[in-house]
């Protein structure tokens, strides 16, 4: 998680234990036994969404990332100057909570960070039911996460990093046969007007994908396996009618897929041959160049995936017109490459753990 960006604002709804589904509209409707859930998108960078811990629930709004591993939402020790007003989790007025053995741990990110007790409760995603689930009651957040709208995280990847034995939400939903296939998939909207809140960002369904949300077939390609991080390996990165120069040359060219990160991040080097190469200097470029920017494509999985310039460019108009790129250096010099919310906006995504040995992801043109 570079920074943190996948909100969902939902509302929970009940369908079958075969599919999960949180949907990017502002109402709830179920479908053939899938449960649908309204997500917002916020100004073109985060999507937020809604679940509930304990019993009676208590709702918080959570970043759903599948760059990062844990859940946690503010316990009663968050702090209330923040610069929005969150739920904070009350354990004692939960029947099913429990406090875990150990001290507090660290939860940082690449941005933010804030230390958590770990605990277990039922949690509700999208109307089924994960019982006693691990989850941290964090509190003492710091600059960036005193700033967030959101609530908390839940984190999807493979497998928790944060404490021994503990096990993620995407554990326990296949542990616990809440949902037929192992597969959940996230299906991003773009943002539609200029700032605010946009009711129709997309969806992520647990369990399967809708077919309606992509043109084709997917591509996959399996994850690489050095670490629980959904990562997998690039072939190329080219400009339009250049692809003999490769910006992903590296002998392990590889990538995150990271829905909690706005952008997409690469290496310093490799970035800054791509701004060369389209004729800029830096992150914010003079609008006026924005017509004639060319397609850039990745090339995964023996398919080459087209980013035109209205998906790599963020365009606002108010206050005044500003251009800045979303292809953006890494903060902390990694080698690897994060395909963020700009990459994921343009690709329908599926992350498929059905061959728990090789667990894969499958890319297609979204609608």
């Amino acid at each position: 998680m570079q920074i943190l960006l996948l909100f969902l604002v939902i509302q929970l709804c009940h369908g079958s234990n075969d599919t999960v589904s949180i949907s990017l509209k502002r109402h709830t409707l179920n479908v053939g036994g899938t449960s649908f859930v309204g997500l917002k998108n916020f100004d073109g960078v985060v999507f937020y969404g809604e679940i509930s811990v304990g019993s009676p629930p208590q709702k918080f709004n959570v970043v759903f990332d599948t760059g990062s591993t844990d859940l946690w939402v503010p316990s009663k020790e968050w702090p209330e100057e923040t610069d929005h007003k969150h739920p904070k989790f009350d354990k004692d007025a939960s029947k099913t909570c429990r406090l875990m053995k150990g001290g507090e741990v660290n939860i940082a990110y690449e941005t933010g960070s804030v230390v958590g007790i770990l605990a277990q409760d039922n949690v509700n995603v999208g109307g089924v039911v994960i019982k006693s689930q691990d989850l941290f009651l964090a509190r003492n957040p710091d600059t960036y996460f005193r700033s967030v709208k959101f609530d908390g995280v839940l984190g999807l990847g493979i497998k928790s990093s944060r404490a021994q034995g503990s096990v993620t939400v995407w554990e326990n939903m296949v542990k616990q046969k809440l949902i037929t296939k192992p597969i959940f998939s996230l299906y991003l909207r773009p943002h539609k007007g200029d700032g605010g809140e946009d009711p129709n960002g997309g969806q992520i369904m647990f369990g399967g994908f809708d077919p309606k949300q992509f043109k084709g077939e997917h591509v996959y390609v399996p994850m690489k396996l050095s670490d629980d991080r959904w990562k997998i390996k690039m072939s190329k990165i080219y400009i339009n009618g250049k692809p003999a120069i490769n910006f992903c040359d590296d002998v392990e060219c590889t990538a995150m897929v990271d829905s909690g990160s706005t952008d997409i991040f690469g290496p310093d080097e490799a970035v800054g041959k791509i701004y060369k190469e389209i004729g800029a200097t830096k992150v914010i470029i003079r609008c006026e160049q924005f017509p004639a920017l060319p397609d850039i494509y990745f090339e995964i999985g023996g398919k080459h995936l087209r980013l035109t310039k209205h998906d790599y460019v963020e365009v606002k108009t108010n206050p005044k017109k500003s251009c800045r790129l979303r292809i953006v250096k890494s903060k902390n010099r990694r080698k690897d490459w994060v395909l963020g919310e700009a990459f994921m906006t343009k690709f329908h995504t599926v992350f498929d753990h059905g061959d728990v040995k090789t667990p894969r992801i499958g890319f297609a043109e979204a609608i």
